[in-house]
């Protein structure tokens, strides 16, 4: 019985004596403490009893112990300063026991931040025999983690398989080599390994979600089913639970339980960060069952992206859900999405037909090609149950594509057309006749619209209209008889109640016959106009002041002036604020009537009415050559002196010099006549006037006795007019000149210009230099001509044309500011109407290309005041750009005017410039339903402007991107990018920018 006490109280002296060791407060105790924690995980504390440690007196053992727990203890805190600490101790203790562990444990640091190259760095140097077994059995476990995240599994498995019989890690190695096998799609592997692990510890509790992903893979929707379900209810795996909801309700809807899967994936697409296209079909198709189009839309729009059969039938079924929403445009995109790809025939061959029926029932995509999707349908699909519709679908489909070239093509290679084909065809072949025309490409017009009229048996409408546009082509080239032919045919074959049709033809007609000097037939043309006219059409109202004008025009060249003077009085008060024209020739009808006093008054309210307009300076001229008839001489002289003092660089103007002469003599104040003549010499030495003036000034100082004073005269003023011009010069020019006209050789006048630097005809040999070089392109060269021109003849005949091309030069090579005050300088030189308008088109053009928007609209504001030398080509170009630099000023009011006006007709270049710009102004300035009514009225239009149609687009998809509509945005651009036939790098660069 005493040996047990001695035993018990040995032990109780020893413990005594082990307490003791630990309160001792030497440094031996603070140590011990310090171990004790760290080896509880206390590594606050025992970093705690260290920093006592430091102010003791210790041992070498103890300060290694010390360095040591301190560098474990920082590890376990994650401190950054571990690794310094682990590093120090290696550095100080070289051939310490412990060196080959805190090495590891600097790898451990590493580890545990997820910095696993660092980590295996660290490991590498590590010798795992000096290692105890369980970290050597760590070390393999950490390095072979470390393998698996950063992408190299089979380092990683090789280190796993050397844990797989280690009682503490077989359960973890085993998780791991199940996971590798799976990611390798060894599924039979992957299950064995996943077999008989402890599922209700890390890591391996995940095992049966990846058991679950094997199953659902493998087709076995049963077991995946039971697994995801499982883990859905024991929510052991929280961050699988997404996945396992998906799993869940697709094996559902595989196993045909899809109203007990819909819950499950509603779950899902909440959940997850980023769904499955696949759960978003599913719920697409099942809102798609239900009705609810919406809906259904929004998910197959997000089933979009797994290239695969499921995505081919999710673009079949969006594009379904939009029919049945009305959306056919973003159905058609949708259907040739899924007929686009091959996974599923049956699939592409049902999206092939619900496209072509969308395509025919009106939708629109960007420059898709109908022609050829029908035709290769037939040919791949030849016997489909759909191929009857489409043989019906082709005929149409081949318009509406807008590629009419394309379609001629395909019908012209039917072998035996239908009577419908050959109708289609007679459409096609009028469509690009009139385009063709519209494009300035007359004789294909002719040649398209000959044929169409041809087919006369199919459409009798068209083939009238073909008359109506074969009169407008030949006109246009000169042929009179053939235009005034064609536009007979029309009006024979045109009933009288087609009001507006009639009046058009007739109106053309008219013109037709006035070129031909037929002015009788073209006045009862006009006549004719004005009576349907005033019966009402849709015809502009500007036509009616125009066929007075014109019918005005034909009474005048038949010497009926009291008719004429009643029809142009008629053609201006139809239309005042633009009747300069009318007001001016109705005042040149009175002076031929001999009542100077009315042509006077006119003159003058031409004057007061239309203060810009180019016919000024020659109604001045009239209204001192009718002062003068009149007798009141002082009155004429202060009209030409207000015409030479206001015009004096234009025609009219020099010409008012020398009939300001002409009357000083006439009234005997001869002294003022010669002056003004030698002012005319002075001032425009090299123009035609200052001929003239020399011709009579000679005759005066004849008279006198005084023709050395004439001559010293003359030879005082440079470029003066010269006498006795040797006749081998004259015919030197003249057949140049000859050769230049009928031939295009400039040969000639370069030689007559080398030959003859101060020939009487240098000016215009130099002109017709500078027009030679300017129509062939040569800007620089024909520039330095026209300026030769300007320097050495500033007031030749030619001297305004050659600054138009001067300045048009200007305008090509980039110096646009100078162009500019060229044309200014043409504006106020400008002798006629049509040189007028050529420098305020200048004016305008440079204006808007030096953002003087205030400037441009001016001068577009000139050019639509007057109806003088004005196309329509010209003025759809003004209103465009007066529209652009209004809305530059911030005037949008009246630049949509102007746009809207024009938008109204897209087939002309600047209809659809004008549709586009609007839409962009309304966009950008935050008015999206408005741009959007007018950017899609422009993609629905039939214009042939395909850059701008394709900017329509665009911009069409940047209102759906602004609407939230970011799905169809993208898909109208990848529509655009696969179809647009053009090769402009800023649309494609559009486009990428966007996607």
């Amino acid at each position: 019985m005493k040996r047990p006490l001695i035993l018990t109280a040995a032990c109780a002296l020893a413990c005594a004596g082990t307490v003791a060791q630990i309160n001792s407060p030497d440094a031996r105790g603070y140590l011990e403490r310090a171990i004790l924690m760290c080896d509880d995980r206390n590594f606050e504390g025992c970093l705690d009893q260290m920093s006592h440690l430091r102010e003791l007196a210790a041992t070498a053992e103890q300060r290694e112990l010390a360095l040591y727990y301190t560098g474990r203890a920082l590890l376990g805190l994650g401190d950054a300063s571990a690794p310094d600490v682990l590093r120090d101790f290696l550095r100080e203790y070289p051939v310490s026991t412990r060196r080959t562990d805190v090495m590891m444990m600097v790898g451990d640091w590493y580890f545990n931040r997820g910095q696993y190259a660092e980590a295996l760095t660290e490991y590498g140097q590590v010798d795992p025999l000096a290692l105890t077994s369980y970290r050597q059995d760590e070390l393999n476990y950490r390095q072979a983690y470390s393998y698996l995240m950063l992408g190299e599994p089979e380092a990683a498995a090789s280190l796993f398989r050397t844990l797989q019989s280690k009682p503490e890690w077989k359960n973890a190695a085993r998780y791991y080599l199940g996971y590798i096998a799976y990611t390798k799609n060894d599924y039979p592997l992957a299950l064995q390994y996943f077999r008989g692990l402890d599922t209700t510890v890390e890591p391996a509790c995940a095992a049966p979600y990846y058991e679950a992903q094997i199953y659902f893979a493998q087709g076995e929707y049963d077991k995946s089913l039971a697994l995801a379900r499982q883990l859905l209810a024991s929510g052991r795996v929280a961050q699988f639970t997404p996945e396992c909801n998906r799993i869940a309700g697709e094996s559902l809807y595989n196993l045909g339980r899809a109203s007990e899967a819909v819950p499950y994936l509603w779950k899902y697409c909440a959940e997850a960060a980023n769904p499955a296209p696949s759960a978003f079909y599913i719920l697409g198709v099942s809102e798609y069952e239900k009705g609810d189009y919406d809906a259904s839309v929004k998910l197959f729009q997000q089933a979009i992206g797994s290239h695969s059969a499921m995505e081919q039938s999710a673009w079949l079924y969006l594009g379904q859900s939009y029919l049945k929403r009305g959306d056919k445009s973003q159905a058609l995109m949708a259907f040739e999405n899924a007929y686009k790809v091959d996974y599923d025939r049956e699939v592409r061959e049902t999206a092939f037909y619900n496209y072509a029926v969308a395509r025919m029932d009106g939708g629109r995509v960007p420059f898709g090609n109908s022609v050829s999707l029908l035709e290769s349908f037939l040919s791949e699909y030849p016997d489909s149950p759909y191929s009857a519709d489409v043989q019906r679908y082709i005929v149409t489909g081949y318009m509406s594509d807008n590629d009419y070239t394309g379609a001629l093509a395909a019908i012209n290679k039917v072998k035996n057309p239908s009577a419908e084909m050959l109708k289609a065809k007679q459409r096609v072949l009028f469509v690009l006749g009139t385009r063709e025309y519209s494009s300035g490409r007359v004789a294909d017009a002719i040649t398209h619209l000959t044929e169409a009229r041809s087919l006369s048996r199919y459409d009798a409408s068209i083939a009238r209209q073909c008359d109506m546009w074969l009169g407008d082509c030949y006109y246009t080239r000169g042929n009179y008889d053939a235009a005034a032919r064609s536009y007979l045919d029309y009006l024979y074959a045109t009933p009288e109640t087609e009001t507006s049709d009639v009046a058009l033809a007739r109106y053309d007609l008219g013109y037709t016959r006035f070129a031909q000097e037929r002015y009788k037939e073209a006045m009862a043309d006009f006549s004719d106009v004005i009576t349907l006219l005033d019966r009402g059409t849709s015809l502009p109202a500007s036509m009616l002041p125009d066929a007075y004008s014109r019918m005005a025009d034909c009474s005048y060249y038949m010497g009926q002036y009291e008719a004429a003077a009643s029809e142009y009085k008629k053609a201006y008060d139809l239309n005042p604020a633009s009747g300069d024209y009318a007001l001016y020739q109705y005042a040149i009808m009175k002076g031929l009537l001999k009542d100077h006093q009315s042509k006077i008054a006119t003159i003058d309210n031409l004057v007061s009415r239309f203060p810009s307009s180019g016919l000024l300076p020659q109604a001045l001229l009239e209204k001192a050559e009718s002062q003068s008839a009149l007798g009141d001489t002082k009155a004429a002289i202060r009209t030409y002196n207000e015409l030479v003092g206001k015009y004096a660089g234009t025609a009219p103007g020099r010409n008012g010099y020398l009939q300001l002469a002409i009357t000083y003599i006439n009234t005997g104040d001869r002294s003022k006549g010669v002056d003004t003549y030698k002012q005319v010499i002075t001032t425009f030495p090299s123009s035609e006037e200052a001929r003239i003036a020399a011709d009579d000034l000679k005759q005066l100082y004849a008279a006198d006795g005084r023709l050395p004073e004439f001559v010293a005269f003359l030879a005082s003023v440079p470029n003066a007019p010269k006498y006795e011009a040797s006749e081998l010069e004259e015919s030197a020019y003249q057949a140049a000149e000859n050769a230049y006209i009928n031939s295009g050789s400039t040969t000639g006048l370069l030689g007559y210009v080398r030959d003859y630097p101060d020939g009487a005809s240098r000016a215009s040999a130099l002109y017709y230099l500078a027009d030679a070089a300017w129509n062939e392109g040569k800007a620089s060269e024909a520039q330095n001509y026209a300026t030769q021109v300007l320097l050495s003849h500033p007031d030749s005949e030619v001297a305004e044309d050659a600054l138009l091309i001067k300045a048009q030069a200007e305008s090509e090579l980039g110096k646009t500011e100078i162009a500019y005050s060229s044309f200014l300088e043409l504006e106020s030189h400008a002798s006629g109407s049509n040189m007028l308008r050529d420098a305020r088109l200048g004016m305008m053009r440079t204006a808007m290309d030096l953002s003087k928007y205030d400037e441009a609209v001016a001068a577009a504001d000139k050019l639509l005041a007057s109806t003088a030398a004005n196309s329509p080509a010209d003025m759809a170009e003004v209103r465009f750009t007066r529209a652009m630099a209004n809305d530059r000023l911030g005037h949008h009011d009246e630049a949509y005017k102007d746009w809207t006006s024009l938008a109204s007709n897209t087939s002309e270049l600047y209809g659809a410039k004008s549709a586009y710009y609007m839409g962009q102004s309304l966009f950008d300035r935050g008015q999206t339903a408005k741009a959007k009514t007018v950017t899609d009225a422009l993609i629905s239009s039939d214009t042939p402007h395909s850059y701008w149609l394709a900017r329509g687009f665009v911009l069409y998809s940047d209102i759906l991107r602004k609407e939230g509509n970011e799905f169809e945005a993208n898909e109208y651009l990848k529509s655009l990018r696969s179809n647009y036939p053009g090769s402009e790098a800023d649309i494609f660069q559009m486009i990428d920018a966007r996607l």
